[in-house]
C-alpha cells in the first residue's frame, strides 16, 4: 500500500442510509406510475414518487445479499435496501462490489445487514486528489455507458414498432432503393 493511502471505514468516503417503504406501488409502469421501485436486486415495480434524484448505490439490507446497484436518476428506494452517497460514486462503486456480504449477515432465518454494520466496514482510501482523478476518468466512461445504453433502448423500441408494421405491409419499403 502507498504510504500516503489509508485504511478507514466505509463512513469515512460514504453516507449509508435506508430505503423506506412507498407510498404505493405496482407491478408494470404507466404513464402516472413510472419511478422505478427499488429492491434489494433489482427493481421491483413502479410508483408515482421518488426519495432519491441523485447519484446513489442501493444494496441489499433483508434478503439478498451483494448486489450493487446503481442509480443516476429519481428513484424510490425500498425498506429492504440500503442507500449508500459519496461523493466518491465511482470509486466507491468498486469497492462495494469487493466486500463479503456474509460476514456481515445478522439474520438467521432471512439476511439482514444493518446500517452500523456495513459503515465500519473496512475500505482503502487514497489521497483526495487521486480520488478525484478516478471520479473523473471513470465517471466520463460511465456516462458514455449510460449514454449508449439509452440509445440501445430507443433503438429496440424502434425496431420492435417498425417490424411489425412491415410484416403486415402497414410500411411499404418496395420503392426504396439500397
Amino acid at each position: 500500500m502507498p504510504e500516503d493511502w489509508k485504511i478507514g471505514v466505509l463512513s469515512d468516503i460514504a453516507n449509508v442510509l435506508s430505503g423506506k417503504r412507498p407510498p404505493m406501488k405496482q407491478i408494470y409502469k404507466t404513464k402516472d406510475v413510472f419511478i422505478p421501485l427499488v429492491g434489494a436486486a433489482s427493481v421491483m415495480g413502479y410508483t408515482n414518487e421518488f426519495n432519491h434524484d441523485e447519484k446513489i448505490i442501493v444494496i441489499g439490507r433483508v434478503g439478498t445479499h451483494g448486489v450493487v446497484q446503481r442509480f443516476c436518476s429519481p428513484c424510490w428506494t425500498s425498506d429492504n435496501t440500503l442507500v449508500i452517497k459519496s461523493s466518491y460514486y465511482e470509486y466507491l462503486y468498486h469497492i462495494l462490489q469487493e466486500i463479503d456480504y456474509t460476514s456481515l449477515n445478522r439474520g438467521s432465518t432471512q439476511p439482514l445487514i444493518t446500517q452500523g454494520d456495513l459503515k465500519k466496514t473496512s475500505v482503502l482510501i487514497p489521497p483526495d486528489e487521486i480520488l478525484t482523478e478516478f471520479e473523473n476518468i471513470v465517471g466520463t466512461l460511465m456516462n458514455l455507458v449510460i449514454f449508449n445504453q439509452e440509445e440501445n433502448q430507443c433503438l429496440t423500441n424502434l425496431r420492435d414498432t417498425l417490424i411489425p408494421k412491415l410484416m403486415n405491409g402497414e410500411i411499404d419499403v418496395s420503392n426504396i432503393k439500397i
